[in-house]
């Protein structure tokens, strides 16, 4: 069950939700976080690129506080994972959201979106609630049986997936798309390359298919093995296993980033 708080009041059912303008047109932010037993995950993190999202559309958001006295009010008594999601929209409505998480280990498979993505449009990097984009190629791929889509930018790199950053393994080393990509600034991105020296860089759909594994990583899923894209199967290495463990217990260590 989904909890709700809107405009910092709790409420007990969607039919509270601001249906303006600004919701309907999608002209907002959103932020999508991971709790674990009432903490929030790099909640500092999430709020600079909020705030940042926010100058970038030139539209204002709550205070830091407000939100989080909201979010701890509804994961005050959920145990285990919850995802919180922040929505904070233009005209100057917002709302906070907590479900707890269940545990997700089906496979993931990628397909390429042959559509590409511009690297330099007013929305590259801003986690808008303009979110068709991304919702059609998830919903492209699991028409075809897969998980999620992979973009492509006007240069023919690769950028992210409709829902999550990505990491190739090559020559034992983590490579993540560049910010030049077009990709968003995810926080479980950010953190891999400030604490585990993965590489920034722009490479090609060939460079991912030939590299030695494929991984996604997304704020509240975290690392996942990517275990086909398209039609080539991806093996699990130990390096990634290493990778994927080790991040599970810095986020249990590093609540407050």
């Amino acid at each position: 069950m989904i909890r709700l708080i809107v405009n910092g009041q709790i409420a007990n059912d969607a039919a509270t939700l601001p249906f303006s303008n600004a919701l309907l047109r999608g002209d907002g932010l959103f932020e999508t976080i991971l709790a674990i037993d009432q903490k929030i995950i790099a909640w500092q993190k999430h709020y600079e690129r909020l705030a940042s999202g926010a100058n970038a559309l030139e539209i204002s958001i709550p205070a830091k506080i407000d939100l989080e006295v909201s979010i701890n009010k509804l994961i005050s008594d959920l145990n285990g994972k919850s995802r919180i999601r922040i929505t904070v929209l233009s005209d100057g409505n917002w709302v906070v959201s907590a479900q707890s998480e269940p545990e997700d280990n089906l496979p993931v498979s990628l397909i390429k979106i042959n559509e590409p993505v511009i690297s330099n449009g007013v929305l590259t990097g801003i986690k808008s609630i303009s979110y068709g984009q991304s919702e059609l190629a998830v919903r492209r791929a699991k028409g075809r049986g897969y998980t999620d889509g992979i973009f492509l930018n006007q240069n023919q790199k690769v950028v992210e997936t409709g829902y999550a950053n990505i990491l190739i393994l090559q020559q034992g080393k983590f490579l993540t798309p560049s910010l030049d990509s077009g990709c968003l600034p995810g926080i479980t991105r950010q953190l891999l390359i400030q604490h585990f020296d993965i590489s920034e860089s722009l490479f090609t759909w060939d460079d991912l298919m030939n590299s030695d594994g494929v991984y996604l990583c997304s704020s509240v899923r975290l690392i996942k093995h990517v275990s086909k894209v398209e039609d080539k199967l991806f093996e699990p290495k130990e390096i990634g296993l290493k990778l994927i463990g080790d991040f599970n217990q810095f986020i249990l260590s590093k609540i407050e980033l």
